[in-house]
Formats: structure tokens, C-alpha cells, sequence
């Protein structure tokens, strides 16, 4: 048996992804929201009352709405304020954004930190996020997700499967390869299909899972906007604010990506200062503490 073969037969991806959808499942909370916002005859009274009953979720949801993530003119003080200004998808968005955060609460690893695996999630969504509001997508706060859970498989590989994803890291690195395409020729999958598949069995929106699926691929879904950005983001996010740097994240952007978002030079800069601006007070907005 080959390298390749012996550490696919380690685990199936279908199985890895079953263990994980049960082992960090969402919480009925969100079961409940999504069935609201899902129902046409449902009304903003309905979330309203659903959502009450998470006193914490509640409590997070009026920080988020009162912060400079959305940045409202006047100050949000119930819940029922909350879905009224905020609407329906991005309520939706941001109970996803909390329920997975705390879903994955206490994963350790020996690969990477949970806290800089965050930090790293929470800026590629602000990227995401701003790039959508820079670009003028409709409901660009949804692409907020996207970005955050871009990574997802990567944290379950870290979990679970913990020496084949270090072997894959290593052997990208030997061979001078992207990584996803390290983990497919070891594992016979990459980080982004198991996240996607995660998605999928969470039951979360279908652009969601395909941001996740085709982060490193854009080219395969041309003319997708979000996927163009999640793509941007993830490349921005964790360079240095210098000129230099962000030329080179800039250069290796595809000429496609740029074609479909009018993408410039100076947006990237713009980005990622508004990204490391804002990054620390949403930190402490979407992840669990203590």
C-alpha cells in the first residue's frame, strides 16, 4: 500500500465528517432560528420570542448590534429592536456565527492554537466582509460567515486526525505545493472538502458550503462573486501591513478573481488595515471567553 492509499484508508472522509456533526453539533437554538427564517409566514415576533429564550445569545446578539460591526445610529435595546433592524439573514448569520464558535469551544491541538486559529477565522471574515460591503454585494454582512468558517476542516483534521494533517503540512512544504493538494494526494481529501461536507450536514445555506468547498479553487465557479471573496480574504488575511507583502498576496491573486471583483491593489491595502482595526473588539463579540 502506498503512502497516499495507507493514510486515506486511516480514516473516510464521510465518517470523519458524521463524528464531527454529532460531536460539535449546533444547538437547538439554532435549529429553532433557522425553521423561523426559513418559514414565509413566519413574523419578527416569532424570532423575537425564540431567541429570548437563550439568555446568553440573546445578551451577545444586543453587543453585536450595538457595536461597530454595524455601526446603527441609534442604540438597539431588546431583541425584538434587534431583528427589526438587523433583518432576518443577518440574525440568522450571527446565531451561526456564535452557535459554531461555542461548538468548537475547548478543541486543543499540538498544531495550532484555538486562539490563533480564531483570530486567523475572525480576520479573514472581516475581509470577506468589508470586500462584499466594498463591492456593493447585496447582504454583504452574510459574507462575514463565510469567511469565518473557511477553515472549519482544518480544525477538525487538527482534532481527529492530528499526524496525517501535520504529514500533509510537511509534505506541502517538501514539495513546494499548496496544501490542499498535499492533503489529497495523502489523505485523498483537503480540509475544504471536509468543511464543506460539515457544512452540508449542519444544514447550512448551500453558498455557504460552496464558499468553504471552493476556497482555493475559484476558477471552478466563475463568475461567483462570494466564492471570489472568500478566496480574496483567505489570501489577505495573516499578512503584514507593509507594501511589499501585500503586492506579493496581490500578484498571486488570479487575473479572474480581479476581473470579477474590479479587485486593486489599494482595496487590499484598504482591507486588511480595516480588518486589524476592527479584529480585536470582534474577537471578543463572536468567541466564547473564559
Amino acid at each position: 500500500m502506498n503512502e497516499a492509499a495507507e493514510h486515506s484508508a486511516l480514516i473516510p472522509m464521510d465518517r470523519l465528517v458524521t463524528a464531527s456533526s454529532q460531536l460539535y453539533s449546533l444547538p437547538d437554538i439554532y435549529l429553532k432560528v433557522r425553521d423561523i427564517i426559513f418559514d414565509p409566514e413566519s413574523q419578527i415576533t416569532d424570532l423575537g420570542d425564540v431567541l429570548m429564550t437563550d439568555p446568553g445569545l440573546s445578551a451577545r446578539l444586543l453587543r453585536i448590534s450595538n457595536s461597530a460591526f454595524f455601526g446603527l445610529a441609534n442604540e438597539v435595546g431588546t431583541i425584538s429592536r434587534a431583528v427589526q433592524v438587523i433583518g432576518f439573514q443577518h440574525i440568522h448569520d450571527l446565531v451561526v456565527a456564535t452557535s459554531i464558535s461555542k461548538a468548537f469551544r475547548g478543541v486543543s491541538n499540538d498544531i495550532m492554537s484555538i486562539e490563533s486559529f480564531w483570530i486567523a477565522s475572525v480576520e479573514r471574515a472581516l475581509i470577506a466582509r468589508m470586500l462584499a460591503e466594498r463591492k456593493r454585494l447585496p447582504n454583504s454582512e452574510r459574507m462575514f460567515v463565510g469567511g469565518l468558517l473557511l477553515d472549519i476542516g482544518h480544525l477538525v483534521m487538527y482534532e481527529h486526525i492530528p499526524e496525517a494533517a501535520q504529514q500533509a503540512i510537511s509534505h506541502a512544504d517538501d514539495q513546494f505545493k499548496p496544501l490542499h493538494l498535499a492533503e489529497v494526494e495523502l489523505l485523498g481529501f483537503s480540509a475544504a472538502e471536509l468543511g464543506s461536507d460539515l457544512a452540508r450536514k449542519w444544514q447550512l445555506p448551500e453558498s455557504l458550503s460552496d464558499q468553504i468547498l471552493y476556497q482555493d479553487r475559484p476558477e471552478l465557479l466563475k463568475h461567483n462573486a462570494e466564492v471570489a471573496i472568500v478566496h480574496v480574504a483567505k489570501c489577505l488575511a495573516g499578512t503584514a501591513a507593509e507594501p511589499d507583502a501585500i503586492g506579493l498576496v496581490f500578484d498571486a491573486i488570479s487575473a479572474d478573481v480581479k476581473a470579477i471583483l474590479n479587485l486593486t491593489f489599494e482595496d487590499c491595502e484598504q482591507l486588511l488595515a480595516g480588518a486589524l482595526g476592527e479584529l480585536s473588539e470582534t474577537l471578543e463579540l463572536i468567541i466564547p471567553q473564559g
